[in-house]
Order: structure tokens, then C-alpha cells, then sequence
């Protein structure tokens, strides 16, 4: 990213160059129509159906990248690798610290992994970056060829997804010197991040406060948190602001608090997370109805790409999953197809979603 960008008033939209979305009036909208300046605007992440994207102050952004680098203690010395996209706000972190303290950022293709690492590791090496971020899928693959972390690399943040301890545990037996985190678009990156490596309880950033509710849904308020989401469906934009008149915003998920840390529990709006992009169960299952496909998907865990999407459904639909994947995103398309007799169902005839998913857990692939 230009650095000229934060010190710009420009509203600007950062988009998935490989995945396409309607954006007619939306810059308009939000310069003209709401008074937004100095913003940018990202795709929220997730399933087909109603267009939304958030909407990031570029002071939110620069507010969370300072407290990232005193949380971390990174410098204008520190080399980052920019390996992420900047159309994901985890990219644009990236570039956001390293403009809020003058370190350098040595770019990498985004779209470049390998299964083996063997891009990443050479150009860490070529770089002697001291940082870098990775999703969990990307360091499962490092640890699964038994990659050992660069000599330069003082810390890697790790984030995007559900963290497995037992993976951090053997990446730190590798030499990678993880740092776990906790965030979210909306929230302009990091919430709270682990720089001791502890992969379950993580210290919220000071910029934070945070509650739960009664259902354990995290709320919070913070320099950092987006000014609101826009949305289209057949309509006009439509405007949803994300705090509420005392500055809180409730989250999506149910997580735990201690003092001053937090443990992630899981998501509260049926979303689940798939190789770091989030991708919403209920919007599938209503793809599927309209195919008129007897069934349901349902996301089970997966060592890689922390979920993997599973349709199950009721003999008769033998080209259930070619016609499910159809025009999909490769993230949203089901991996495999359970064909059975008889889906369970609920005392009231709706389809039991536990036991379906305990079906397809204790089923071999």
C-alpha cells in the first residue's frame, strides 16, 4: 500500500480483485450520502446473499496498529513481510504499523502459497523480515513439513481462525515465535493478542473495554471499532452504524472473559470460519431449499483449514453437490456429500443439526 493513503481524506475501496461483488454507488454513497472521509471500506467476508461491507476509519486503523506495536514493542527497525492482502484488514494492518512507527514493508504475491511454505520461508529469508502474519491454515501447513522458523522472524501473529494450542505447540517446538490473536474486521484487526504465545487466554490490547452479555456475546468499545456497515439487497445502500448510543458494538461471537483477558468460545450467528475467511452456514442452507435439495450443510472440524463443509443429505440427490457448488467461491462449496435414507429430525420435524453433524464426525472420509 502507497503510505500516501493515510495521510489522504479519500474514501477507498479495497476489494477481492478475484471475487466479484456490485459496488456501483457505494463510494458515492458513503462520501456524499453519509459524510464519511478518510475511510476505507472492505467486503465483509462470508457467504453470497445480501452485500455488506464495513466501513474502517483510517484513525480507527492507525489507532489499532500503535497499540499493536507497543503491545509487541515493534520499531521503525522491524521488517515485515506484507504476505497478506490488503483487501483483508489483517494486509492492511500489516502496512498500517509499519507507517504509524517508519518500519519497512517487503512485499509478497498474497495469492502465492504453497502447501510447503517454501515461498513464505524464502522470502522471509531474502527480506531477514522480523514479522509477519499468518492464518492457521498457513502455519499447519509450515509445521506438517516440519519447517523451521527463519532466524530473523522475532514474532509471527497468528490469527484469522479457531487456534488449535496443540498446533501452537508444535510450531514452538519448530522455533516459531507465535503470537495468537483475537479480532475482527470490524474491530480494525488485533482485540487482544498473546505475545507469550498462550493460545487460549490472550490480554486485550488497551484501547479496549469489554463485556458479555447473558448469552456470552462479546461486546466492546474502542478507538478502533468501525463506524458502521452498508449493505444492499434489491434496494438502496442502507447505513447501519455499530455502536450503540453509549459506544458499545455487540460482536457475532461468544467468548469469555477474565480481568483483563479474553477466550474465544465460538461463533453466535451460525458463521464458522474456513481456511480464515468466514462463511455463513444459514445463508448455504437456504441455497440449498431453493435447489430444493432435501439436506444440510454443516461445518465439521478440519486440521488444515480449521472447517470443512460437509452436505448431507437424503438419497435421490445424487448431483446434490455439483449443483450446490455451481458458481460458488471455491470457500463456500462443500468438500463432500453424505448421501443416508433418513435425516434425524427434531420432536417438530425440523432437521436435527447436532446429530447430523455428529453423523458426519464419526463417519471415515
Amino acid at each position: 500500500m502507497d503510505p500516501s493513503i493515510w495521510e489522504s481524506d479519500a474514501v477507498e475501496l479495497r476489494l477481492n480483485p478475484k471475487r466479484s461483488v456490485a459496488v456501483e454507488g457505494l463510494k458515492a454513497f458513503v462520501e456524499d450520502e453519509l459524510g464519511i472521509r478518510a475511510a476505507i471500506v472492505l467486503a465483509s467476508s462470508g457467504s453470497g446473499g445480501v452485500a455488506k461491507f464495513v466501513v474502517l476509519s483510517k484513525a480507527a486503523l492507525l489507532a489499532s496498529a500503535r497499540a499493536v506495536n507497543a503491545l509487541g514493542g515493534l520499531t521503525r527497525d522491524d521488517i515485515w513481510l506484507g504476505n497478506l492482502s490488503t483487501f483483508h484488514v489483517g494486509g492492511i494492518g500489516i502496512h498500517a504499523r509499519a507507517y504509524a512507527n517508519g518500519a519497512k514493508v517487503v512485499p509478497m504475491p498474497w495469492d502465492g502459497w504453497t502447501r510447503d511454505g517454501s515461498g513464505f520461508l524464502s522470502a522471509i529469508d531474502e527480506a531477514r523480515a522480523t514479522l509477519a502474519s499468518l492464518t492457521p491454515t498457513h502455519l499447519w501447513d509450515l509445521v506438517r513439513v516440519g519447517a523451521r522458523a527463519p532466524e530473523t522472524l522475532r514474532g509471527l501473529f497468528l490469527g484469522g481462525g479457531r487456534i488449535d494450542p496443540a498446533l501452537v505447540a508444535e510450531a514452538k517446538d519448530l522455533g516459531w515465535p507465535v503470537w495468537p490473536t483475537y479480532g475482527m474486521t470490524e474491530t480494525a484487526s488485533q482485540v487482544a493478542t498473546s505475545v507469550e504465545g498462550n493460545p487460549e487466554w490472550l490480554p486485550l490490547l488497551p484501547i479496549w473495554e469489554a463485556r458479555s452479555d447473558e448469552e456470552g456475546r462479546l461486546w466492546l468499545k474502542g478507538a478502533a471499532l468501525c463506524e458502521g456497515t452498508v449493505t444492499k439487497d434489491e434496494g438502496p445502500w442502507v447505513y447501519h452504524p455499530s455502536r450503540d448510543l453509549d459506544g458499545w458494538m455487540a460482536t457475532g461471537d461468544a467468548c469469555e472473559l477474565r480481568g483483563r483477558e479474553l477466550r474465544f468460545l465460538s461463533r453466535l450467528d451460525g458463521a464458522v470460519k474456513v481456511s480464515g475467511e468466514l462463511v455463513s452456514l444459514p445463508i448455504l442452507n437456504d441455497r440449498l431449499a431453493e435447489l430444493g435439495i432435501v439436506g444440510m450443510v454443516v461445518a465439521v472440524p478440519e486440521p488444515r483449514r480449521g472447517n470443512e463443509l460437509v452436505l448431507v443429505c437424503e438419497k435421490g440427490h445424487t448431483d446434490a453437490k455439483r449443483c450446490f457448488n455451481e458458481d460458488l467461491p471455491p470457500i463456500e462449496q462443500v468438500v463432500r456429500m453424505i448421501e443416508v435414507a433418513s435425516l434425524p429430525r427434531t420432536e417438530i420435524g425440523k432437521l436435527d443439526r447436532a446429530a447430523i453433524e455428529a453423523m458426519v464426525c464419526s463417519r471415515p472420509h
